[in-house]
């Protein structure tokens, strides 16, 4: 059930600070090209700087230091708070980050040194909001709706929300751990048929840095995701972070390669899916990068006036 509280704190329409993930820039342009589209057609006010920096998840798990991701959130909230309270991201580490941050700086002895680092440079952890652009479209779904161009014309779409915003759980978090749901209430409203599956909360396979260094563990993790989706007979999966868009994308591309794979399964951000909705032209949303392509998804979508005429 969605948390009507937390729903209630996030503002209809800014100001936002758009906190660009690194990994978007550099793998998935297409996702910030969506979101901002999406912003445009909603109206939404959110400014951005190019002082920000990644957000600190990669050197946290390379790492393993507690100062080290709260001094570079905390680098962050510095620029961001003197623009305006709320930080909005679209994707899931970069919104772990933050909220992983601010747990830590509950500590005092990590809080003190934290700030001992950032005076040395002009500045201090500051405290905002932390908004994931999933929820941020959830309380928007019904201006959303009335501003598509298009509907989702029936398609079977499965959800993975992805760990690092599925345990951002409790006050903080939108919706239940265990079996969320919104995104799925999301694509009813669009006219598409969500998919239930067994695996729904399972990790893409990632794992921080398990594909990396537990290659054999990962993919079996990745393999058991998507057989489940398969076997849904889903058509597409809908994600909410780059990551999990990356390795469910590229490990069906693998199995691709060398012809272990039958039926692959497009895999689309969320901010994608509503830019395409909005009128967006599908060839300045970056698929191009994505290993299984998406025409399956564009074909399938259909005119607004055509159901009404219907």
């Amino acid at each position: 059930m969605v948390n009507v509280e937390r729903l209630g704190r996030i503002p209809d329409g800014g100001p936002f600070f758009y906190f660009r993930g690194c990994f978007i820039n550099n793998v998935y342009p297409g996702i910030e090209a969506a979101t901002r589209f999406v912003f445009e057609k909603l109206g939404v006010d959110f400014v951005v700087s190019d002082d920000q920096t990644c957000c600190g998840t990669p050197e946290f798990y390379s790492l393993n230091a507690d100062t080290v991701l709260a001094s570079l959130v905390g680098r962050n909230t510095s620029i961001i708070s003197k623009k305006t309270p709320f930080v909005i991201t679209d994707c899931n580490g970069c919104y772990s980050s933050f909220h992983m941050a601010e747990a830590l700086m509950e500590d005092p002895a990590i809080s003190v040194k934290v700030n001992k680092i950032l005076k040395k440079i002009g500045r201090k952890f500051e405290n905002v909001e932390v908004i994931h652009i999933a929820d941020f479209f959830y309380k928007k779904i019904g201006e959303i709706v009335r501003k598509t161009t298009m509907t989702l014309g029936d398609t079977k779409l499965a959800v993975h929300y992805g760990c690092h915003y599925s345990h951002v759980d409790g006050e903080k978090g939108l919706d239940s751990v265990e079996n969320p749901s919104f995104i799925e209430e999301m694509i009813l409203k669009l006219k598409g048929e969500p998919i239930e599956y067994t695996e729904k909360i399972l990790c893409c396979g990632f794992g921080g840095i398990q594909q990396t260094v537990h290659k054999t563990i990962s993919y079996a993790v990745t393999q058991k995701k998507l057989d489940s989706i398969s076997e849904a007979v889903a058509e597409a999966i809908v994600v909410i972070c780059p990551y999990c868009l990356n390795v469910l994308d590229k490990y069906q591309g693998n199995l691709l390669d060398v012809e272990m794979l039958d039926y692959p399964l497009p895999v689309i951000h969320l901010s994608q899916l509503l830019a395409l909705l909005m009128g967006a032209e599908p060839r300045k949303l970056g698929f191009e990068m994505h290993r299984i392509p998406v025409d399956n998804i564009i074909n399938k979508l259909t005119p607004k006036e055509s159901i009404i005429t219907q």
